[in-house]
């Protein structure tokens, strides 16, 4: 997910560049992408270039309720500027404020545009907060921990004692009322 960039920073402000993205695994950081596909555009600004990429991918996660590893398609559309370490044209070092060297994507010394690290935060942003291997995942057994979607089982269902107060009540209203 190296872009080399040189070019595109001695372009004037306002060019536009575009790549097709077809990567059949990223890694990046703690998270893997297989089959991303989209695209990326590359803005020229006054101080950097603005990355617009959209692209679509798969990711490794863990069932929410049976625990079996499954994948999620993601879709990840995101925009950030990365600044130069050095002046395309001349060479010399950009100096940044700490505050905008904490806050900003950088292009590397070898003019390369490096999307891993924006593609993972915004994976993070994106992925489901609870990962279903089907949507009518059963889940496990709160008694045994079995796998339901398995199939049934041998397992009794144990009621919650404080509630056995309550065993002997009915829906019924008595006649008259």
């Amino acid at each position: 997910m190296l872009f080399n960039v040189l070019r595109e920073l001695r372009q004037a402000i306002g060019a536009v560049s575009e790549f097709d993205l077809h990567e059949p695994l990223v890694k990046a950081g703690d998270v893997t992408i297989r089959d991303l596909e989209g695209t990326i555009r590359i803005l020229r600004t006054h101080r950097g270039l603005l990355a617009r990429a959209r692209a679509t991918g798969l990711i490794d996660e863990i069932c929410s309720r049976c625990l079996t590893p499954t994948e999620s398609a993601v879709t990840v559309d995101f925009e950030e500027e990365y600044l130069p370490l050095f002046d395309a044209n001349t060479g010399s070092p950009i100096r940044l404020s700490e505050e905008e060297e904490a806050e900003t994507f950088r292009i590397t010394p070898r003019w390369e545009l490096d999307l891993r690290e924006g593609l993972r935060q915004y994976i993070l942003m994106n992925e489901p907060a609870k990962p279903l291997c089907k949507i009518d995942c059963a889940g496990l057994c709160p008694v045994c921990g079995a796998d339901i979607n398995a199939g049934p089982h041998e397992c009794e269902p144990q009621g919650d004692e404080r509630w056995s107060a309550l065993a002997g009540l009915t829906n019924e209203t008595p006649e008259g009322n």
